[in-house]
């Protein structure tokens, strides 16, 4: 058996390469050759010149995603079991189960590495090139409705009317999700307010603040004007801001 792994993280690929040579070392075949390949252009090379039974194909790569690899094999068939590997949040593995492609979720588990590999061994391969362009028209609707965040070893696809608020600092900004989840983003929130401008719910009551007006409790004219919201955060309003909220209350609301 031939296995190709594509990934730009040579310690994924060689923690790969462990986990199949044990996983496949006590099988009665003979003949497992592993193989590996840092960026997509590199692993169609492999594969036009190896022919492997199965790829493993990392999503999120410099240059190429591994989604664009049908792109490569436009005038050719794709004649091996493909399954992504991915850090990707559960909004995205929505859309592997919804199109029906094999994905293993980062960190990748050994039980689910094995059944996936003896799946891959046993199902046909008809109809993957459909499949994958079914996917990614899937990320693109994902992308059109929520908006990208960017997190450690992938990215979080999150509804802009799951956020509450999105608070300044420096050069990162917390989000804070419906869920009471907050995650640290490694982007300025000027970022987000250019991306969530056309929402008209979202308002920036301070330089350090944008929070979204469908989860404000109340607001308080006390200590200097402080709008609560569902959460129960607690939001300054800038002084010189305070007419135009009560503008947009009223318009809005």
């Amino acid at each position: 058996m031939k296995i190709l792994i594509v990934d730009d993280e040579r310690g994924a690929r060689q923690l790969l390469k462990r986990m199949l040579s044990e996983i496949l070392s006590d099988r009665s075949e003979t003949g497992l050759v592993l193989f590996e390949a840092n960026s997509l252009k590199k692993a169609v090379s492999q594969i036009n010149e190896f022919q492997p039974d199965i790829v493993l194909l990392d999503i999120e790569m410099p240059e190429h995603s591994g989604l664009e690899i049908v792109d490569f094999f436009e005038d050719k068939t794709i004649d091996f079991q493909l399954i992504f590997t991915t850090a990707y949040s559960e909004y995205a593995i929505e859309a592997f189960k919804l199109n029906a492609i094999d994905y293993l979720l980062k960190p990748i588990d050994f039980n689910e590495l094995e059944n996936a590999i003896e799946k891959a061994r046993t199902k046909s391969i008809n109809g993957l090139e459909y499949k994958i362009e079914e996917l990614k028209q899937t990320f693109l609707e994902l992308k059109s409705s929520k908006i990208a965040l960017d997190i450690p070893h992938g990215l979080m696809f999150v509804a802009p009317d799951d956020i509450i608020a999105l608070v300044a600092d420096g050069m990162y900004t917390t989000v804070y999700l419906n869920d009471k989840s907050k995650t640290l983003i490694a982007k300025p929130i000027k970022y987000f307010i250019d991306r969530l401008a056309h929402y008209k719910f979202f308002y920036k009551p301070h330089r350090s603040y944008y929070v979204n007006l469908k989860f404000l409790k109340s607001f308080s004219k006390k200590d200097g004007n402080t709008l609560t919201l569902e959460n129960g955060m607690t939001i300054p309003l800038a002084r010189d801001k305070k007419d135009d909220f009560l503008y947009i209350i009223n318009e809005v609301f």
